[in-house]
């Protein structure tokens, strides 16, 4: 792959199976444009485009009758507006929200939707023409959560549900859809925090999700779902949770994802998702998955009696299934064995729907960023072994790059127990330099996905070694707990035993040309590395979380995420910054950051930079205007084809490759 193959950097999702056959959002860079369209397909080995908006996303369908919706920004640049119709390629817009919609969710009856839209304060975010960003009103903060990286400041511009109501008495709906006015939109109370996850019960009462101690001067990562209607919004009493999502399973009980706080509101360290039932007409909640063993994420989909949703596991994100209860008493705690895992292991699966007779979902796989697969529907939970899945069948795959390298497999011996990682080899003979990525988090992981990091490296001659080391995700919560108030050391000792195993398992590695790099996270632990282990030839250190004290008062989860991870005493803080293996590094460093990075901010790359030069070390700084700590992922395209190339440039010149 080369840095200017980025536009064949695909992404599905959003698949909803139909009696033509299923369909899924692709959405890709565009380099001309320098933005991202995304754009409704049908699967197929010559797939259909369907919709016709420049970015269209979100494809929902309503439950009991044929009526559809997406979100639809009509051109590079544009908000996104709530569009509905009988089809997906016959929508018109029903909502005209000045920052646009950010997520909905369709009445069984397609007759209402519930709709989420950032309402800004009047003179800002140009609602007033005549006046611009550097001449709005002063903004007064008075509570710790005020910032989004990617968003900005928050509370001058909530996010509120809205209900859309799409017929009118006695009009029939496909007239209202067949209109050309948007339809009115009907402020629900609001929680006094942003809302998230619409969705309306089967009795038509709205709910959504939002902070606990919404007006709290200090942070708290608690959140419920509340019940919303134009005069209140009431919580609803789950515990002390972070929930990521809920679906109705009738009028009285609820299914939702979440995670514990039960011991601090800011204690998100390896918390795993579970799956949780409440019953509102008693008030009982019950977690019904192990919170040790067992990470479940979104989409969570209720159909047939069984809850669908992704566990994340090794390597991999799967769909899985399980049934219900019957009641909450006695339920008992699920373990792995008790999901049916429905799709294969060495997937990451971004969307799926079960609705259909079947299971069609969206995914990257070792060979494509996006593909579409569809197999039979999932039998009773715990039917069979829970390491087999439905024989799936590939319906659509993106084009990949050309010179893929495969990665295979490691596993070296750690100090807390074996670490997985991969090795991505070149075609040919070699000797190849080898490069140690380090992702960030750190509760994340790689996966077995085709990850256009890698390849970018494999295309321009370089190895490749990475690895799910202590702190990451996918292994269970003692894993991902393993680095608190340790932050650098086991996962140092970790992703260099990969790299030694690596070294160990093919000759054709150059273990005299090493370079290492990270991002966020993996940005810390290159800059701890290269302190005091001087085999690399040069190092990579990318939007780093890098000085623990200024973090503390300038990122959008500063307010408690050093703390977490390496406690709040300023002596062990210290300890395991960056700065103290500074005076140990010699190694040629280049530091990039984005502009507008409000997670790892700025500043702490220019720190970063300026304590390198002082100690004498070889170093540069690229800084990316107008882009936040999401550039690699979802950053202007071009800027991705400039990073990309900065990063082989830097290579080259400290650790040149035989291939240009």
């Amino acid at each position: 792959m080369r840095p200017a193959d980025v536009p064949l950097i695909a992404t599905a999702s959003d698949p909803v199976d139909t009696a033509d056959g299923p369909l899924f959002v692709l959405r890709r860079p565009d380099l001309e444009t320098d933005s991202y369209a995304s754009q409704v397909f049908r699967a197929g080995p010559e797939p259909v485009r369907v919709s016709h908006g420049w970015a269209d996303s979100g494809l929902q369908r309503a439950a009991d009758v044929p009526v559809w919706g997406l979100l639809r920004a009509e051109a590079p640049g544009q908000a996104p507006q709530l569009h509905v119709g009988e089809h997906p390629g016959a929508v018109r817009r029903v909502s005209d929200f000045h920052l646009g919609v950010s997520a909905f969710a369709l009445s069984a009856d397609g007759r209402t939707a519930l709709a989420v839209a950032r309402i800004p304060e009047a003179g800002r975010y140009g609602t007033d023409p005549d006046v611009g960003p550097a001449a709005e009103a002063p903004r007064r903060i008075v509570h710790s959560d005020y910032l989004a990286n990617g968003l900005g400041y928050l509370r001058d511009r909530p996010a509120q549900a809205f209900r859309i109501d799409l017929s009118e008495p006695g009009e029939e709906l496909t007239g209202l859809l067949g209109g050309t006015d948007t339809a009115p939109a009907v402020a629900l109370a609001w929680p006094g925090a942003d809302v998230a996850d619409p969705q309306l019960r089967p009795d038509g009462t709205a709910s959504a999700i939002a902070a606990v101690n919404h007006g709290a001067q200090t942070p708290d990562l608690r959140s419920t779902v509340w019940l919303l209607n134009e005069q209140t919004a009431r919580p609803l009493d789950l515990g002390d949770l972070a929930v990521s999502a809920h679906r109705w399973i009738d009028d009285t009980r609820l299914a939702f994802l979440a995670s514990d706080r039960s011991a601090r509101p800011t204690d998100f360290v390896a918390q795993l998702g579970g799956l949780f039932l409440h019953d509102t007409a008693t008030g009982a909640t019950v977690r019904l998955t192990d919170p040790d063993d067992i990470d479940l994420g979104g989409p969570l989909r209720i159909h047939d009696g069984r809850a669908w949703a992704l566990l994340t596991e090794d390597g991999g994100v799967r769909a899985v299934a399980l049934d219900l209860p019957a009641a909450l008493d006695g339920a008992p705690c699920l373990g792995r064995g008790d999901l049916e895992p429905l799709t294969p292991a060495d997937q990451v699966v971004t969307g799926f729907d079960p609705t259909g007779g079947r299971l069609v979902w969206t995914a990257e796989t070792p060979e494509h960023t996006a593909a579409v697969f569809a197999a039979a529907a999932a039998g009773p939970a715990g039917a069979g072994p829970a390491d087999t899945t439905p024989a799936a069948r590939q319906l659509w795959a993106a084009t990949a790059p050309a010179d893929i390298a495969v990665p295979r497999r490691l596993v070296a011996q750690g100090a807390g127990g074996d670490v997985h990682g991969w090795l991505a080899v070149p075609a040919g003979e070699g000797p190849f330099p080898v490069i140690l990525n380090i992702h960030g988090g750190p509760f994340a992981q790689y996966t077995h996905a085709l990850f256009d990091e890698t390849q970018v490296l494999t295309g321009a001659g370089y190895a490749v070694v990475y690895a799910n080391p202590r702190g990451s995700a996918g292994r269970g919560r003692a894993w991902g707990k393993a680095v608190q108030g340790d932050f650098a050391d086991p996962a140092a000792a970790d992703v260099l035993a990969v790299l030694d195993a690596a070294l160990d398992a093919d000759e054709r590695l150059d273990g005299a040309r090493l370079g290492v790099q990270g991002g966020s996270y993996g940005g810390y632990l290159t800059a701890m590395i290269i302190g005091s282990d001087h085999r690399f030839r040069a190092a990579i250190i990318e939007r780093g979380y890098l000085m623990p004290h200024s973090f503390t008062g300038t990122s959008d989860i500063g307010t408690y995420f050093s703390e977490e991870y390496t406690g709040a005493e300023p002596a062990r803080i210290r300890a395991q910054s960056p700065l103290r293996a500074i005076k140990g590094t010699r190694t040629p460093a280049l530091v990039m950051h984005s502009e507008q990075d409000l997670r790892c901010p700025l500043e702490q790359g220019q720190q970063m930079y300026l304590a390198l030069q002082r100690a004498g070390v070889e170093t540069e700084m690229l800084v990316f205007p107008g882009e936040n700590h999401e550039l690699s992922r979802s950053g202007r395209p071009r800027h991705r084809v400039q990073r990309f190339e900065a990063i082989l440039q830097w290579w080259r010149r400290f650790l040149p490759a035989d291939r240009g």
